[in-house]
């Protein structure tokens, strides 16, 4: 019995690890598909397709966590439309994608179920060679490639705001006699990242070009960088946590034969000197180029064509992992993520699209709060969570409470677990019905978030109240002690919440390091009475990284750790 019993444990354990799920054939049929395009955010997975058929080559489709097709539509019928892109944030989605004479954009704020009208930028006749956009909240980033200099290509940049209309088109490529296309794009918080190529668009095998990086900083755009000369043909610039990435493909000869070989290289955000290059694939396909995601945690995810499947790696900061192959087909694979969540979509020898999920725990609740209604009882909110197996059937948020006389809590019992969303509400408030009717005793809150195949965040700090006070902070008034509580929320971008408190008045110093030990910031130096403290400290100015805080009062000294996730 007792063999059957941990059988059942280790089993349940597997069934319901982190890690990658299993892959799902959705129904979205796509026999004529030449690419397409991926973007995730609450809402689900966000396609956009190009193919050949003249009466449909632009389609959309949503698809939830699971592989379900939610709904699609046909948003170009002319056969004319190419290099489709899709972005957004958390309510909105951006389609751009160039059709005869323009480049067309697209939005939606429903989820894909209705799209604005159109709005159109002339680029003129000539050939484009590729389009690429992101979106952060400065707007949408677009950057397309026109052959407007003879038989080379100019790349050129908009930033569409809130205003839903293309600004004024800058040229990337007016530094001196600079040319290129093939253009990708990407964001870090003070800059915009510009990747192009110099070589030959129909024989890059006769005449490989200079991979070349420019970036926007503010309203300026620096000078070029020489990523890789001559030799490449491809490449994607892309923006991690802290390094400046730039994968890129260069051809091989050998025996006669040419073969396609994946490198990286890579730099500090805004630095200018790049690494020397890393090989990551040899005999890698080229029919689309990486593809690339980062993660709250700060990692960095690709995928990307191989002989007999979609390749996948991540950056964890110091270095790459090995390869692994995480679908059975190579063709125009697509990597998105939410939190920790990653998702990949690929097209099978079938012609029906593959999905495959990295399920990651959720990420813990925001901004818990606390309130007292009318009848006395405890009201908590709290921002709804972004992944979309949350919001999906079977997501939850569970509430845990403890009640305690005097001090801290030491155990919190779960005494509630809830519905994430009704429909298409999410659910961010939940009332302790009858907890007002003593007030006498403390009342000490936690929540946590579940996805559809019960991984739980971690715990929220708590929130609090004594009779009818209530307290949205992590310690109380009673038998007060020295003390630094933990920062939250932690990771943290770009603000977060330092709570500590005094057992006697004195001199109190609050200061944040880096992790070499230097001083960033004093954010309290007075003398305080005894009591219970918050206080909200801002990184917009700093990288991502690793920081620590330093509470000093009288005798009492204690340093924490935190992370600020950009």
């Amino acid at each position: 019995m007792k063999k059957i019993l941990v059988l059942f444990i280790l089993l349940t354990a597997y069934l319901f690890s982190q890690g990658w799920n299993n892959t799902v054939t959705t129904t979205i049929s796509e026999p004529n598909l030449i690419t397409m395009d991926l973007f995730t955010n609450k809402d689900g997975n966000h396609i956009i397709t190009q193919n050949s058929n003249s009466t449909n080559s632009i389609k959309y489709y949503l698809l939830n966590s699971s592989g379900t097709v939610l709904r699609s539509s046909t948003i170009e019928t002319s056969g004319y439309a190419q290099f489709p892109c899709i972005s957004g944030d958390n309510d909105k989605v951006y389609l751009v994608y160039k059709i005869g004479n323009s480049m067309r954009l697209k939005k939606s704020t429903n989820a894909g179920s209705s799209w604005s009208n159109p709005v159109d930028q002339s680029v003129g006749s000539n050939t484009c060679n590729g389009v690429d956009i992101v979106y952060d909240s400065r707007g949408l980033h677009v950057v397309y490639s026109m052959q407007d200099n003879g038989s080379d290509y100019e790349t050129y940049y908009h930033l569409i705001g809130t205003n839903n209309q293309w600004d004024t088109r800058e040229t990337v490529t007016n530094y001196g006699t600079e040319v290129g296309g093939f253009p990708t794009v990407s964001v870090s918080p003070s800059r915009v990242h510009v990747s192009y190529n110099t070589g030959d668009q129909w024989s890059p095998e006769v005449n490989q070009g200079d991979a070349k990086n420019r970036d926007k900083y503010d309203i300026d755009w620096l000078n070029p960088q020489l990523v890789f000369s001559t030799e490449s043909f491809r490449e994607r610039i892309h923006a991690g946590s802290t390094k400046l990435f730039d994968f890129y493909y260069k051809l091989e000869t050998g025996m006669g034969n040419y073969r396609s070989d994946l490198y990286i290289k890579e730099r500090s955000l805004s630095g200018t000197t790049w690494s020397t290059g890393t090989l990551l694939k040899t005999y890698a396909d080229v029919y689309e180029i990486v593809s690339a995601t980062n993660t709250y945690d700060g990692k960095t995810h690709i995928v990307y064509e191989i002989f007999d499947g979609v390749g996948y790696r991540n950056y964890n900061g110091s270095s790459w992992s090995s390869e692994s192959t995480v679908g059975d087909w190579y063709e125009v694979p697509r990597i998105s993520s939410t939190s920790n969540d990653l998702f990949i979509l690929w097209n099978s020898y079938t012609n029906y699209l593959q999905y495959r999920q990295y399920d990651a725990a959720p990420l813990t609740p925001s901004n818990l709060s606390i309130s007292i209604n009318s009848g006395d009882e405890s009201v908590l909110s709290w921002t709804a969570n972004k992944e979309p197996d949350v919001k999906i059937s079977g997501g939850k948020y569970k509430i845990y409470r403890a009640e305690t006389s005097g001090g801290e809590p030491t155990t919190f019992t779960l005494v509630a677990t809830i519905n994430a969303y009704n429909g298409d509400t999410p659910v961010t408030s939940w009332t302790d019905i009858g907890s007002g009717k003593s007030y006498t005793r403390k009342l000490f809150y936690k929540i946590s978030a579940a996805d559809k195949n019960l991984h739980e965040s971690p715990l929220t700090n708590y929130v609090w109240r004594y009779g009818k006070i209530p307290k949205i902070s992590t310690g109380e008034f009673s038998n007060l002690e020295y003390r630094l509580f933990d920062n939250y929320p932690n990771p943290f971008n770009p603000s977060t919440k330092i709570s500590y408190s005094i057992k006697e008045e004195g001199l109190v110093t609050l200061k944040i390091y880096d992790i070499l030990g230097k001083e960033i910031a004093t954010i309290v130096n007075e003398n305080k009475p005894s009591g219970f403290y918050e206080i909200e400290f801002n990184a917009s100015g700093l990288s991502s990284g690793i920081y620590f805080y330093k509470l000093q009062s009288g005798n009492f000294t204690n340093v924490k750790k935190m992370l600020l996730t950009k």
